[in-house]
């Protein structure tokens, strides 16, 4: 199977900039909510540049990267196609992949459920809509 580096580089550039969108919106959503009220300020990191920096970084390779190569290596075999094929990967991926170590995290470790909830939809939001970016390219 040959990847096609243009149509990747677009799933990339496309993917970064749905990535940095839904950032930003949901560290304002985040100030509105008082998602930090039971946790220790001393276990608190700052947010500067460098931590939105790392933050995007590591985003950018879970939720865009790493799924962008994969899709393109499998989207012949896959049964959807288009967006329809990128939701259905997302919701794969999110489903097996981050809910159960959210749950298991949630009863080993004192968090409250609010704010791992609030994790999980932020990182569905962000990984649907990347697939459903890459799969839509895909599809042209």
């Amino acid at each position: 199977m040959i990847i096609s580096f243009k149509l990747l580089t677009y799933c990339l550039i496309t993917g970064g900039v749905y990535i940095i969108f839904v950032d930003l919106v949901w560290n304002r959503l985040e100030k509105r909510i008082p998602m930090f009220d039971g946790f220790p300020r001393d276990l608190l990191e700052s947010k500067g540049v460098s931590w939105y920096v790392s933050s995007f970084m590591v985003e950018f390779v879970f939720f865009v990267l790493m799924p962008a190569v994969l899709y393109g290596w499998f989207y012949t075999v896959i049964p959807f196609y288009g967006i329809r094929g990128g939701i259905a990967t997302g919701l794969y991926l999110f489903l097996f992949g981050m809910v159960p170590l959210a749950i298991l995290l949630l009863f080993r470790v004192r968090l409250p459920g609010v704010y791992i909830l609030y994790q999980l939809t932020g990182m569905m939001i962000r990984l649907i809509g990347a697939m459903a970016i890459i799969g839509y390219l895909y599809a042209l």
